[in-house]
């Protein structure tokens, strides 16, 4: 098959989050599997990268295009979304010549200008919105998501062949939204157990973040962006430090303009000392193999791969109810799971973890068997070839 993959973020923009990771996992296996691949994204990253944009690359054997990005020239305050103003020109002149097109995200540009010319052609889409697709209030963004599905976003829910929803909560969210149910396939996301490897050795992690042997490192590694709940995290440390003397938290991951507020937090709490902010890391691993627990605790989370991946290093997880990783920790039993905002159940179970590290390695064994009976990118990819010869 010709296959378009659809993605606002893609390799080497790992900090931009899972959209980025699970579009590249899937195009590099579509494309071991004998697919001819091409990628459109955009060059919009945190970090530079230098990469050619508005002409293909070749990445790994797949056709890759980053289209340069308008919001560059605009101050953040003011930054427009993400404007790919050379795809329409590829898209009119190539579409028609792909066999299925997988648009990553919902309510992007990419997704407007691309499931336009699909419409136009006569070419079928699947669409996985990656939990994007409620209008949820509490994150700010509803009238905004309004607004976009009154122009472009409806259009592209009803023409799209099939959805991919990551959980049955996403399923429901897209039965929600009137979306009928026979036109819904769940698929997870799947687990890179390569991603997690890493040539330093351990203890290694615990010196770059000036903890001493014998303190307990709880770890938080994702954005640091206000929904990820890291002020509930740090607001439950607060109460278990007053018992276990001897914790740390570490917070690592890339500022999304909440990094100074919570670092406020830290010092009204009085637990600078407690605390570390290390910011955005590469090298996963790095962190997983020193860390005695990870904590995800996130209000609202689709997915997340990061407590796979640390069950994977060999390290135990909580996680809160609201992220789609909470199904399935509770499914393969492989973790604890808290109610968001519950600040004594999860300094309990924070203390309950590091008291008892035998039981975290049960927690641990039985995720990593989990994880590889249902969890990896070949098992992923297997289901959603099926997906695409469905549509066709």
């Amino acid at each position: 098959m010709k296959i378009l993959q659809v993605t606002p973020f893609f390799k080497p923009s790992w900090e931009s989050g899972g959209v980025a990771r699970a579009a590249y996992e899937i195009s590099r296996r579509l494309q071991r599997a004998g697919h001819d691949v091409t990628v459109y994204t955009t060059n919009r990253s945190t970090y530079p990268t230098g990469l050619p944009t508005n002409r293909p690359l070749d990445v790994e054997g797949m056709k890759v295009y980053y289209f340069e990005n308008l919001r560059k020239y605009f101050p953040s305050t003011a930054a427009p979304p993400i404007v790919p103003y050379y795809l329409p020109f590829v898209a009119r002149r190539d579409l028609q010549n792909y066999d299925i097109i997988h648009i990553h995200e919902h309510r992007t540009l990419l997704a407007a200008m691309v499931s336009h010319y699909a419409r136009e052609y006569g070419i079928p889409y699947v669409l996985q919105p990656h939990g994007s697709l409620p209008k949820n209030r509490t994150l700010g963004k509803a009238k905004m998501k309004g607004l976009f599905d009154f122009i472009s976003g409806s259009a592209i829910l009803d023409s799209a062949s099939r959805l991919i929803a990551m959980n049955s909560m996403e399923k429901e969210q897209n039965i929600t939204m009137g979306i009928r149910e026979d036109k819904i396939a769940v698929i997870p996301n799947g687990i890179s157990p390569d991603r997690c490897a890493t040539v330093r050795s351990k203890g290694e992690f615990r010196k770059f973040c000036g903890i001493e042997n014998g303190s307990d490192l709880i770890l938080y590694l994702g954005r640091i962006d206000r929904i990820k709940g890291i002020d509930f995290l740090i607001e439950a440390f607060s109460r278990l430090v007053q018992e276990q003397k001897d914790a740390v938290l570490v917070i690592a991951g890339p500022e999304w303009g909440y990094k100074r507020e919570l670092e406020e937090k830290v010092r009204t709490l009085g637990i600078q000392d407690r605390v570390r902010f290390v910011g955005y890391l590469d090298d996963v691993g790095f962190a997983y193999q020193d860390a005695d627990l990870l904590v995800y605790p996130g209000v609202y989370e689709i997915f997340g791969l990061v407590p796979f991946e640390a069950i994977m290093s060999g390290t135990p997880v909580i996680v809160t109810g609201g992220n789609g990783s909470g199904e399935l920790i509770r499914k393969g039993d492989c973790g604890l799971v808290v109610r968001y905002g519950d600040c004594a159940d999860l300094a309990t179970k924070m203390a309950f973890c590091l008291e008892n590290p035998g039981e975290g390695r049960k927690m641990v064994r039985r995720g990593q068997e989990f994880v590889r009976e249902n969890l990896t990118w070949d098992r992923v990819v297997d289901r959603l070839e099926l997906e695409y010869m469905r549509c066709l």
